[in-house]
Formats: C-alpha cells, structure tokens, sequence
C-alpha cells in the first residue's frame, strides 16, 4: 500500500512541479517555407482595407506557427526575402504589379521566378447590412492549379473566426493534412500564487490564446482535464475532501459529479474513442493499482489488469481495440499494449529510462510518451510494434503530451530551470515532422500544465 500510495503523489507531482512496420515520418529536418503572395487587401476604401487587413494580420499570426510559411504582400508592403534563389541572380524587391482578381489567372511562370509556391487572391466588400464578404481563391503556382475557392460573410465580431478557417483551408491546401489548429480549443491546468500553496484551475482557451474561460473555482487541487467524446463535457482529476477521484465537469453549467462508485482513488482517464459513454481509469483497489474500463451510465467496471505491479494512464487505440498503458510489472516503469480483455500483454519500451504517459496518436500509427533518462525528461514518440522510437524534445521537466486533432503536433508541458522564471511551466506545440516548437500563449504570470486538444 506504501507503494501504490507513493506512486500516486509522484505521478500527481510531476504535474505540480518542475520536474512500425509503418512509415515513421518523424524527424527534426530544414523544409523550405512556402512563399504565399496576397493579393487584394490593398484596397480604396479605407474602412475595407483596415477590415481586411485585421483578418490578414491574424492569417499571417496563424501561418507564423507553423513556421512553414513566409508571407508577402502585394504592392510593395512586404518585400520578398529571396532567400533561396541561386547566387548571383538578381533580386527582385517586390512581386510585380498585377491587376488579378478572383475570376482572373495569375501568370504563373513570372511568379515561379520569384520563388513564389501560392498566391491567395481576396476580393472584399460589404453586404446591404454592412457585413464583410470574403470571395477568396488559391492557387499553386508550380502546378498552375486552383487549391481552393471559398466565400464567406462576417460580422466584425466574426473576423477573428474567419482568419481562422482561412488559416486552416491555406494550412490543409499546402500540407495535405486533413485539418488545421487555428479554430482548435485547448484545455490546461492553469496553476499561481505561493510556491507552498499554487492555486490550479481547470481552463479552456482557444489555440490563439483568445477567450480563455475558468471553469473550476480553485478551492480544490485539480490535475490532468481531457475532453470527452461529448462536447459539452470533460474529466479531470479533483481532490475533493482530500481524495483523489475522476470527476465530470459539465461545459454548459460547469458542474461536477463524481465517476463511477469507486470509494477509493480513481485517476488517469482515457476516453472510448467509439462510445462516450466507456472510459477508462486507473483506480486503487485493496492496496493495488490496476486499469479499469467502467461504464458510466451503468456504474459498472471491468477490471483489466491484474498484476500486483502498478498499471496506470491508459489510452485506447483509435480503433478501440488496444490499450496502451505504463506498468513497473518489469526493468521499472515501461509501456504495455494489451487486448480489450486485458489479454496478450507486450512490452513495446526498450530503450533504457521509464516511460509513462502513452497516448495513441489519431492515426494509430504512433504512441507519444513523457520519458525520464539520466535525470532528464523527454517527450517522445514509438510504433506500436516498438519500433522507431523518435525522442522529440526535452528539458528540466516536460510530459503530459497530447495530439492535435489532426495528428501532426504534439502539446505538452515544460519548465526550463528549477528557479525564477524558468520555473513557470507553460505549454508547447511541437511539429512531429519538422520539430518546429512554438509556445501557445496563455495568460501572462500563471502557469500552465495537463494540456488536452480537441
């Protein structure tokens, strides 16, 4: 019991304090921005034209992030950086002067000379209500084909939600992948005041750091928040009257009600990625911590493990048909992938240190991890085979790793020193193809652990 007890408060510590036979595409190279020209922002009206560029200054703020792109301007307001033409060649300063509209073709040879891979073309107005209408085309020039074309109609209050989905529909068009961040949400642990009595909160804010909502009133200690398979809901870990269970938090009236009849210590939620209504749980039982699937509605669980080791923070493969887990059951705390029965059990982690915190990417190609070696804390990625494993990043303490949605990126927590600001944990993205980290923004003089994305 001593056992299972001092590993709970150090897996809950370490979210307090600093410290394949498939293609494994992961890796830390150089790839060459993309040069996105725009196009009619520079308009007459000056009341268009400042409506129009907030939406472009958000776009290029969202393209930024990915550090895939490099954005240029039409009429001279951003000169081109023709960093990758050959030496000796002359320099163009600006891209030539072109009348092109929404209905026109752009003169794709003349643009590829310049290093120019996409040009977006806007044409802006307002509605009879004084909306702002968005008609937008894309184009790649070295293909000389249309990526997308879109309209769309905003109030100003909407903007921001426009430069979103246009910073999405440019991130898929260049990328290929299935969807982009820009109109994601992020959930955290924001965490101030005395180092001997932090105050946590559960928060939702949006990827931009904008509207950010407080959603638990922090007179509990509150730790790892995930979202459900409803919308409207999440779990999370929740002290309540000095006892560590999973809790649901509801997102329209942010009430909370305990999950499953467990009278001991429940943690470590994964949601069912086929039924909202199943989860799993690490719970402590007779002095032991196994994995449990409990169905919440029939308060019901089915006990999954059955070793006298310490199993803990599942995860469902997306197909729902494994489960990924950490254990000490062997060469101390490693990751595990068994059956839904808790059958056929396979350690996949040999590559020397303790592993913990595995979570099935979108895919199920990969499994991300938090990694302790030699004293420091990694975030990496494997197959499930146990092939591949790819270390991503690391730092003084860094874990908690979550996917996009899109299964790209990695969002993790990160203190850089034991002291002063270096202290503070914030959270990060990382591009799993790239290795391109950025921090997400939060509110300035907090901390911020335990991410989930949806």
């Amino acid at each position: 019991m001593i056992r299972i007890l001092f590993f709970v408060i150090a897996l809950l510590s370490l979210s307090n304090q600093a410290f394949a036979v498939v293609s494994l595409s992961v890796k830390n190279e150089e790839i060459p921005k993309t040069k996105i020209l725009f196009f009619g922002f520079d308009v007459e009206n000056p009341k268009l034209r400042n409506d129009g560029f907030e939406i472009l200054e958000r776009i290029k703020r969202n393209l930024k992030t990915t550090d895939l792109f490099e954005v240029v301007k039409q009429s001279g307001q951003m000169e081109i950086a023709n960093k990758n033409q050959v030496a000796n060649a002359p320099v163009a300063a600006n891209p030539p002067k072109e009348n092109l509209t929404v209905e026109s073709m752009p003169d794709f040879e003349k643009y590829v000379k310049l290093g120019i891979g996409a040009i977006v073309v806007v044409q802006l107005d307002y509605d009879q209500i004084g909306n702002l209408e968005v008609r937008i085309r894309m184009w790649d020039v070295l293909d000389q084909r249309q990526l997308f074309g879109k309209f769309y109609a905003s109030s100003r209050d909407n903007y921001r939600k426009v430069a979103n989905i246009i910073s999405n529909e440019i991130f898929k068009a260049i990328t290929g992948e299935s969807s982009g961040n820009f109109a994601s949400q992020i959930l955290y642990v924001s965490e101030a005041g005395a180092i001997n009595r932090r105050i946590k909160k559960i928060n939702l804010i949006d990827f931009d750091g904008e509207n950010n909502r407080v959603l638990t009133d922090g007179r509990d200690l509150v730790l790892t928040p995930i979202f459900s398979k409803k919308r409207d809901e999440v779990f999370y870990l929740r002290f309540f009257q000095s006892k560590p269970q999973i809790y649901a938090l509801s997102l329209k009236n942010l009430r909370s009600t305990k999950v499953g009849g467990f009278r001991g210590t429940t943690f470590a939620a994964g949601t069912n990625p086929l039924d909202p209504n199943v989860i799993l749980l690490s719970a402590i039982v007779d002095g032991n911590s196994d994995i449990y699937e409990l169905n919440i509605s029939g308060n019901f669980a089915k006990r999954l493990t059955k070793s006298p080791a310490i199993d803990t923070t599942p995860s469902y493969s997306p197909d729902g048909k494994l489960i990924a887990f950490s254990s000490d059951r062997d060469a101390g705390q490693q990751i595990y992938i068994m059956d839904l029965n808790g059958d056929s059990v396979k350690r996949i982690t040999t590559g020397g240190g303790t592993y913990s915190k595995p979570i099935w990417s979108p895919d199920g190609k990969l499994i991300a991890f938090t990694k302790i070696k030699s004293g420091q804390f990694f975030i990496g990625v494997i197959a499930p085979n146990g092939k591949g494993e790819k270390l991503l990043t690391s730092a003084y303490l860094v874990e908690g790793a979550r996917w996009s949605p899109n299964g790209r990126y990695l969002i993790y927590s990160k203190k850089r020193g034991p002291y002063g600001h270096d202290s503070v944990p914030r959270l990060f993205v990382i591009d799993i193809i790239t290795g391109f980290e950025f921090e997400v923004p939060t509110p300035a003089g907090e901390g911020a652990t335990d991410p989930d994305w949806v």
